[in-house]
């Protein structure tokens, strides 16, 4: 059996990983393996989900960049006891550049998903590009990330076009009917929602404060109710939550903010949002197969393919309002769009091609 040793650090690259990971698991040719932090936000999940525990590696805390150093010495010495045929890592974090990068150092052969993309305003691109230079095997989004790989020198035989994984769950999973979902979260369902999450633009970190007023300013000038995700670790994540904190306690009934929604309750919110606005990728690769319109704000996200539901705007307060506008005019003329991301077959697609490299 070939060992795979999935590496997930957060919240959002599990809900790419989950289908994956039980593909792997469901394979005769393969041995799954897990390594995430104990801070991990789905940790209890993970837990129960892969249940074959001797598997499992927990790496300790993961909290800011500043763990960076003993989360690599994590890495270094899981792998050495699980000894792993494939390390499988996704996207472009700073916790996934550390855990590519001790594999590297041992000589484990890397499988990289979501290589090639392009996000100019923030530092993932080039810890992404980093990842791509280091790994062995590449599972592409598109076929002009693909392309991409290519323009670096990767070898074309290694890159593979497979759609992104994080529309997997869409297709395989049973998204929770809308008398389920309210008693999870506490906006009223019946009303209009717009799903909102701000991350760091880890390249402008000196504006980070006038970015979340404005941000906040915006979503507090419309009608519609707000579920706000809480932002990740990066750098300045601290601004974004004390400033919608802040705006929050002044509009009780209007903003609710959550720290973490697991995977299903946040994909099943999107089949009942009217729109989703902030700077998440997840507004420009899931969004369009909800066919909700998302107002994607600022240049965390600049360079990414992007359907016609997705508007994008400087992260300024008249910009977003006028943009959401656009994204309410496109919801009632349009309303329907192509995602340009995949079928939601990709899991199977990777876990394939790990069977048979």
């Amino acid at each position: 059996m070939k060992k795979i040793c999935v590496i997930t650090t957060c919240r959002s690259d599990f809900g790419y990983l989950y289908w994956i990971m039980k593909d792997i698991e469901a394979s005769d040719k393969l041995e799954l393996q897990v390594m995430y932090p104990y801070t991990h936000q789905c940790h209890d999940e993970i837990w129960n989900t892969f249940t074959d525990h001797n598997n499992h590696a927990v790496l300790g805390d993961m909290n800011s960049i500043y763990d960076i150093g003993q989360f690599f010495d994590r890495c270094l010495e899981a792998y050495n006891i699980l000894k792993p045929d494939f390390v499988l890592v996704l996207g472009d974090r700073f916790e996934i550049h550390a855990a590519a990068t001790a594999a590297l150092l041992l000589n484990m052969p890397i499988a990289h998903i979501h290589g090639g993309e392009v996000t100019t305003g923030a530092f993932d691109n080039e810890l992404r590009n980093a990842i791509t230079m280091m790994a062995d095997i590449h599972f592409t989004s598109n076929y002009d990330y693909s392309m991409n790989l290519c323009k670096m020198g990767i070898n074309g035989l290694k890159v593979f076009t497979v759609g992104s994984p994080g529309l997997d769950y869409i297709h395989r999973a049973k998204l929770l009917s809308k008398q389920e979902l309210q008693q999870r979260v506490t906006i009223d369902l019946n009303q209009p929602f717009i799903v909102a999450c701000l991350q760091p633009t880890t390249k402008e970190p000196d504006r980070e404060t006038t970015h979340a007023f404005n941000f906040m300013a915006a979503l507090t000038s419309i009608d519609e109710q707000i579920l706000m995700i809480s932002p990740n670790c990066d750098p300045k994540n601290n601004v974004i939550r004390q400033v919608a904190q802040a705006t929050a306690k002044n509009y009780p009934s209007k903003i609710h903010i959550v720290e973490n929604l697991d995977h299903l309750t946040y994909l099943s919110l999107l089949q009942y949002a009217e729109m989703m606005v902030g700077n998440s990728s997840s507004g420009i690769i899931e969004s369009a197969s909800f066919n909700i319109p998302s107002v994607t704000v600022g240049s965390r996200q600049d360079g990414r393919i992007k359907a016609s539901n997705t508007f994008s705007c400087p992260c300024e307060t008249d910009a977003i309002l006028t943009a959401i506008d656009r994204a309410m005019e496109w919801n009632a003329t349009v309303g329907k769009c192509d995602n340009l991301y995949g079928d939601g077959q990709s899991s199977k697609r990777i876990v394939g091609v790990l069977e048979n490299v």
